[in-house]
């Protein structure tokens, strides 16, 4: 099940209302999509896949040198576990 709500360009609006609804989601150990916008810790995150260091020892064989890293990855996605 995925859902999806409406963006309006306003970062700083839209950010406690997110909080708000990943709070009510947390129970049912809702992921975020990959492309939207989402406030869960990297803690967090790492827990709802229980194939984490699975996927960051496939990311490391097929980008050894880290060339496609971003902020984004590098938060989520460490190269140490």
């Amino acid at each position: 099940m995925a859902i999806h709500f409406t963006w309006i360009k306003d970062t700083r609006a839209v950010m406690p209302v997110l909080a708000a609804i990943e709070e009510q989601l947390a129970p049912f150990e809702a992921r975020p999509h990959w492309g939207k916008l989402f406030g869960t810790s990297p803690d967090v995150v790492s827990g709802l896949y229980g194939r984490m260091s699975d996927f960051l020892q496939l990311l490391g064989h097929h980008d050894p040198a880290g060339k496609f890293r971003n902020e984004f990855i590098d938060r989520y996605f460490p190269t140490q576990i």
